[in-house]
């Protein structure tokens, strides 16, 4: 006969008060350590009240050209000293003529060889077999393109703890190729002082990403940086997580190249008609600007889960202490049958009728 109401049993908590000291101190330790990690890590230390996002902004660069040229740059043909690539002649470009495109949002150009072309199509455009010649061909280099500053002018915005700021009304910092944040507040390189908009040299900008135009190309070696070009990503990473004051809002600049790379980009300037043109092949510098970061913000549920997810961590070291206690202390068999007690069957045993015709149920149902 099928015993249902063994299948069927139902299995509740017991509360068994085990005098042993060793298992009292354990527990004790895993309590006090698990409630540690959740209050003072994980919900004071790794601020788990916060509900954190990532914020969006809009970059805008402007490119100045130095007051005055060095020339007779070493790069240059007309410079007689040692040079371990090949030289070209040098023009001394404005900052109109060296950026490119002008008004790009996510990124930066700066030119630093140009090949020139001067071509012509004496044909019908209308014919496919029609095919620009060139007529005259140059190859020269923008010297002294490290002295051109450039200046960034950037504004972020969290979405959904609507925090919007520009970096003029922030504290920023830029990293230095030891992965310090250092703020600069020099004649020229501005960066991170509040009230004045973010200025770097070229020179200084490559400095921080570890480049030196006259170094081997990054995918050629028989050229130079100058002459190939590279490619940089300038991250700006927003953060109010740094302290425990959300009002106080940081940003930081880090510069990295990119590996195996080099950049060039076409340009035809149209000139008397769409059958006579100039052809610019620029090699440059391209900065392509990331911003990223973490915006934090009050929230209650963030707090709840975080103290939640400590009542899981307390459930399991109640868990390991009585596996400890029922399966490895010698006293186990003891421990083992306070802590679980099977009652008998609450089925009815007989029917028993009284004088007054009464039906009367007896169970066997012990200890009560």
């Amino acid at each position: 006969m099928i015993d249902w109401d063994s299948i069927l049993a139902y299995n509740t908590i017991k509360i068994v008060r085990i005098r042993d000291r060793r298992l009292g101190i354990l527990h004790l330790i895993f309590m006090v350590g698990i409630i540690s990690y959740v209050v003072i890590y994980s919900a004071i230390i790794k601020k788990g009240y916060l509900s954190t996002e990532e914020p969006v902004g809009s970059i805008r660069t402007s490119l100045w050209s130095p007051n005055q040229f060095k020339g007779n740059e070493p790069y240059c043909k007309n410079n007689t000293e040692p040079y371990p690539y090949e030289k070209l002649d040098c023009v001394y470009y404005d900052d109109a003529l060296v950026a490119y495109p002008i008004g790009d949002d996510v990124g930066f150009t700066a030119t630093t060889r140009m090949e020139i072309s001067d071509q012509k199509a004496n044909c019908s455009l209308m014919d496919p077999s029609c095919k620009f010649k060139t007529f005259n061909y140059s190859n020269v280099y923008l010297a002294d393109i490290e002295s051109f500053t450039v200046l960034i002018d950037h504004t972020m915005y969290a979405p959904s703890s609507q925090i919007q700021f520009n970096g003029g009304d922030l504290s920023g910092y830029v990293l230095d190729q030891n992965g310090n944040e250092i703020q600069l507040n020099e004649s020229v390189n501005v960066i991170g002082v509040q009230g004045k908009p973010d200025v770097l040299e070229i020179s200084k900008l490559l400095e921080f990403a570890g480049v030196n135009l006259d170094d081997p190309s990054l995918a050629n070696s028989n050229n130079s940086i100058r002459y190939d070009g590279c490619v940089l990503f300038v991250f700006i990473e927003y953060s109010n997580t740094f302290s425990y004051d959300l009002k106080k809002i940081k940003y930081v600049y880090s510069i990295k190249k990119v590996d195996d790379t080099i950049y060039n980009i076409p340009e035809a300037i149209i000139l008397d008609d769409v059958n006579s043109r100039l052809y610019y092949k620029r090699h440059a510098i391209r900065l392509i600007f990331i911003q990223t970061g973490v915006i934090g913000s009050f929230n209650f549920q963030s707090l709840l889960l975080t103290l939640v997810s400590g009542l899981g961590l307390l459930t399991v070291s109640t868990l390991i202490v009585d596996q400890l206690a029922i399966r490895f202390l010698p006293q186990r068999k003891s421990y083992s049958s306070l802590k679980f007690q099977t009652t008998e069957s609450f089925k009815m045993k007989k029917r028993i009728v009284n004088d007054d015709g009464e039906d009367k149920l007896y169970h066997n149902i012990e200890a009560l």
